[in-house]
This record gives structure tokens, C-alpha cells and sequence, in this order.
């Protein structure tokens, strides 16, 4: 019986066991099990590997600063738009219009309204002050103003000028001076006045003829030399050698003037530009009458040097020019002429 149980429980393990097999035997491969057993480990154990290597890499990545800008990021100024202490506004020409016309040596009185548009009252311890230009005999400063302009109010200021001695065009600049020395004007620069000069009944030149004597004639001589007149002599004496001169050179420049007769237009003529560094006889000129006529001590060279520079300003200053040292027409009517 025992015997019966143990076949019958064997027959059925048997029977259970074939009942789960496939219905066609497959055969294990051993070699394909190991190899298949290899790769897994080898892929288990390269992914433990790798997942450190990208966690460094991530870490890496989130702690790199970002990549900087090719161009330099330049910090924001901000624009001062607020309004200054010391600004004028032109509001009209009171008295002599730009290009007013006016006979040569002519006085007159400039003047202008300005308003205040700055946040500064302007007091009596403000100035006008020449600025560039012909300064036309007005002074180099004056007071602005006796009382007081505060922002917003106008003011008429004025200046006592003389027409300059040449026709042309002449132009003044001008500006004010606060009492801290700031110099200022209008918001597009300086204030001016231009006038035109003509000539008319005043004799703004001396005239020498055959028989004179004086030390403008000394000039007439020293200027036909630098015209290329080297022979004659210059003694001061307004004799026939220097008339035959004049009615020479008048022929070559096309002066219609009285033959041999020095007047305006022989001046004008005659007359060159010179500055320190230039040098020959024209120089000689100015040094003499400088030196003969008002007295500065200066050696009659030729050479216009600092000195010869130094003369002709002060000279200038005086005569109220602009005192650039240049002995320009204006320079020359004053030297010679009345």
C-alpha cells in the first residue's frame, strides 16, 4: 500500500511536472546563461560607475558662472537737465542793430535787454566783460549792474564803443562776470554787436607830401623799402627821391590819389601786417614810430620779438584794440594816423 501511495504520488509529480513543460523540449544553454549573466553585471556594474561621473558634472555645470558679454556693460550717468545758476537770454538789440552802418571813428552806445534765466540773482558784483572780437574802444570790463536782476527779470545793458578807422565789418563779443570770477553768456555762447564802417568826412589818416618832415615820413620810407624800393634813404625827409617813390609804387598798386602824395589811400596801400617773428623793414617801421612817437624802448632792428611784441599791446590796450600783439590796419591808423 505504501508501496502503491509512493508510485502513484511519483506518477502524479510526473504528470504535474510534464503538464508545465513546453510542449516541444528546449535545451539550456549553460554558455549562453554566463554570457548573458556577464553582460548584466558589466552594464550593473558601468552604471554604477557613470552616475557619480554625471552627478559631478551637474554639480560642475550649476556652480560655473554664466559666460560673460563680449562688450563691457558701461554704468547709466544721469543727464543734468536741471537749470544753472548763471544763464542769460538775448531778448532784443535796444540800440544798434546788427549790421547798423556807421561813419569810421563814429561814437556810439550799445545795448542790449538780457534776461535772467538762470537761479542766481545777478547783483552789483556782476560784470560785463569783453569777450573776443574788436573790442571797438569799450572797455575790458564794467559794472553789470548798480542794483539787482533776480531769475526771471530783464535788464538793459550798455556799452560806449567807437566805429573802428577802416571801412569793413567789425563784430564784438561779450559776456558777464558773477562775483566768484565765473564768466558766462547765453545759452549759445557770447552776446555781440557787429556794425559796418564806411568812410565819410573824418580824416582818419595823416597826409605828407614833398616838403615834410616827421617821423610818419621815416614810416613812408621804411614801408617803400619793404615794397622793394631798397635804394632810397630813410632820413625822415619828404624829398624828391621819395615823391618820384610814391607816384611809382601809386602806378603799380592803382592808388587813385594825388600823385606823390601820401594820403588815405596810399596809407592803406602801403600799410602790411606784421607779428612777432616776422622781421625786414615793415618791422623797422613800427619799432621807430613806437620808439620816436610814444616813447617805448625798443632797438630799431627789424626783428619783431618779444619785446617789439610786448610794446605793441600795451600800445594797443591804450588805444583800445585788442591787444594781440598784431599789427594789423587798425594797429597801423593809430601808429600813424591821427
Amino acid at each position: 500500500m505504501k508501496l502503491q501511495r509512493v508510485v502513484l504520488c511519483s506518477l502524479l509529480a510526473i504528470g504535474i511536472t510534464a503538464c508545465n513543460l513546453p510542449a516541444k523540449e528546449t535545451e539550456l544553454d549553460i554558455n549562453k546563461l554566463a554570457t548573458f549573466a556577464a553582460q548584466t553585471q558589466i552594464a550593473a556594474g558601468t552604471q554604477s560607475i557613470q552616475t557619480p561621473q554625471a552627478t559631478t558634472t551637474l554639480q560642475q555645470d550649476m556652480l560655473t558662472p554664466p559666460t560673460q558679454f563680449a562688450g563691457t556693460l558701461q554704468p547709466v550717468v544721469p543727464t543734468q537737465t536741471g537749470t544753472p545758476c548763471n544763464l542769460a537770454s538775448f531778448v532784443a538789440d535796444v540800440s544798434v542793430p546788427d549790421n547798423t552802418n556807421f561813419i569810421v571813428e563814429k561814437p556810439f552806445t550799445k545795448t542790449w535787454r538780457l534776461k535772467n534765466v538762470g537761479t542766481c540773482t545777478w547783483t552789483s558784483a556782476y560784470k560785463l566783460v569783453f569777450d573776443s572780437g574788436e573790442r571797438m574802444s569799450g572797455p575790458e570790463s564794467q559794472p553789470l549792474t548798480t542794483g539787482s536782476v533776480p531769475p526771471g527779470e530783464t535788464i538793459d545793458v550798455s556799452v560806449n564803443m567807437v566805429a573802428p578807422a577802416l571801412a569793413g565789418t567789425y563784430k564784438s563779443n561779450w559776456k558777464i562776470k558773477d562775483d566768484k570770477g565765473e564768466v558766462f553768456g547765453l545759452s549759445s555762447g557770447p552776446f555781440f554787436v557787429q556794425i559796418k564802417t564806411k568812410r565819410g568826412g573824418v580824416a582818419v589818416w595823416n597826409t605828407y607830401k614833398e616838403g615834410n618832415s616827421a617821423t610818419e615820413v621815416f614810416v613812408i620810407q621804411y614801408l617803400l623799402q619793404h615794397h622793394g624800393y631798397t635804394n632810397l634813404v630813410a632820413d625822415g625827409i619828404f624829398g624828391a627821391e621819395t615823391k618820384a617813390k610814391v607816384k611809382n609804387f601809386q602806378n603799380k598798386k592803382g592808388v587813385e590819389e594825388e600823385e606823390g602824395v601820401v594820403g588815405r589811400d596810399t596809407w592803406e596801400a602801403l600799410i602790411v601786417e606784421v607779428s612777432q617773428g616776422s622781421n625786414g623793414e615793415a618791422v623797422r617801421a613800427v619799432q621807430y614810430v613806437l620808439a620816436k612817437k610814444y616813447g617805448y624802448t625798443l632797438e630799431v632792428d627789424g626783428i619783431f620779438g618779444p619785446l617789439t611784441a610786448q610794446a605793441v599791446k600795451d600800445f594797443q590796450s591804450k588805444q583800445g584794440l585788442t591787444a594781440d600783439g598784431v599789427v594789423d590796419p587798425l594797429t597801423w591808423q593809430k601808429l600813424v594816423g591821427k
